[in-house]
C-alpha cells in the first residue's frame, strides 16, 4: 500500500494531509502518530502502514495503545 492509499482509505486527501492532521506520540526509527478518521482515532506507525494499531473511540484510548505497544516492544 503506497502513502497516499492508506490516507484515501482513512478519508484524507493525501499523506501530506493525513500527517499535517496527525499527533506525534512517539518517535525513534519509527513515528508512532494518531489521528481522526471517519472511522474514529487511529494509531499507526509511518514505517508500517499495512498494519494500523487500530481505530479508538477517543485519542486517549488511541494514545494508550500506542505507549502499550511501546512497552511491549521493550520487555521483547
Amino acid at each position: 500500500m503506497t502513502k497516499n492509499q492508506f490516507a484515501h482509505k482513512n478519508g484524507f486527501c493525501s499523506y501530506v494531509d493525513l500527517i499535517m492532521f496527525s499527533k506525534v506520540v512517539f518517535k525513534d526509527t519509527s513515528t508512532w502518530l494518531v489521528s481522526r478518521t471517519k472511522f474514529g482515532f487511529l494509531a499507526w506507525v509511518n514505517n508500517y502502514l499495512d498494519k494500523p494499531l487500530g481505530y479508538f473511540d477517543t485519542f486517549d484510548l488511541a494514545k494508550q495503545e500506542i505507549i502499550d505497544m511501546r512497552t511491549l516492544d521493550a520487555s521483547l
